[in-house]
């Protein structure tokens, strides 16, 4: 099977059009998985939930913010830490390694948590098909990252400098708190097109 290639245009409007038609059910589902991030065993739920709202937005539906305290979620909880802690040591011992290989690997194994879940693969299956599922789309993927960051991070600071100059604490907070959270909107929606189109990659 031919690997299907990332193509950077189509990633950066799938940015833009589902992370707008999405932004108030993230920014709801983000608000209450904060509000309960205290709760034990319910936070563990959420968190994944929360970490695999790309794949639900892959489907190009809008999301329920309610769907992050759905049980499902939560019987992976074993799978989900055995899959982290897969891959945050290889990440660290690459951090020593002058960071580059730890952005390469962190990039190979964006799709590793949706591997596992939405297609049902184990631990080592998931890191392994994220790998395979991103091979040759690697550096489309950290442009495509680095673009909209850069994007997000101008709107971010031009926002912020009108806040202060209206010096309005209240207005301050909510503003910069909706801009953030729509940031992760347009960031979970860039994921969403990494997943939509590299998942049939593997089988």
């Amino acid at each position: 099977m031919e690997t299907k290639k990332l193509d950077f245009s189509t990633t950066l409007k799938d940015a833009i059009s589902i992370g707008l038609k999405n932004a108030p059910s993230v920014i709801a589902a983000v608000i209450l998985w904060l509000i309960t991030i205290w709760v034990p065993y319910i936070n563990v739920g959420t968190t994944i939930a929360i970490t695999l709202l790309p794949t639900q937005l892959a489907k190009g539906k809008i999301i329920n913010p309610l769907s992050i305290f759905e049980g499902k979620y939560r019987r992976y909880m074993g799978e989900y830490f055995i899959t982290m802690g897969l891959m945050i040591f290889p990440i660290l011992i690459g951090v020593i390694f002058m960071f580059v290989p730890a952005i390469v690997l962190s990039i190979a194994w964006t799709l590793s948590y949706y591997f596992l879940i939405e297609k049902g693969k184990n631990p080592i299956q998931a890191i392994k098909a994220s790998n395979d599922a991103t091979y040759g789309s690697k550096w489309i993927m950290f442009a495509a990252k680095l673009v909209v960051g850069i994007i997000a991070g101008i709107f971010l600071a031009i926002f912020q400098v009108l806040c202060y100059a209206i010096d309005v604490e209240f207005i301050t907070f909510v503003v910069m708190f909706v801009l953030y959270v729509l940031v992760i909107s347009i960031d979970m929606a860039v994921n969403a097109s990494f997943w939509k189109q590299l998942k049939d990659n593997v089988e």
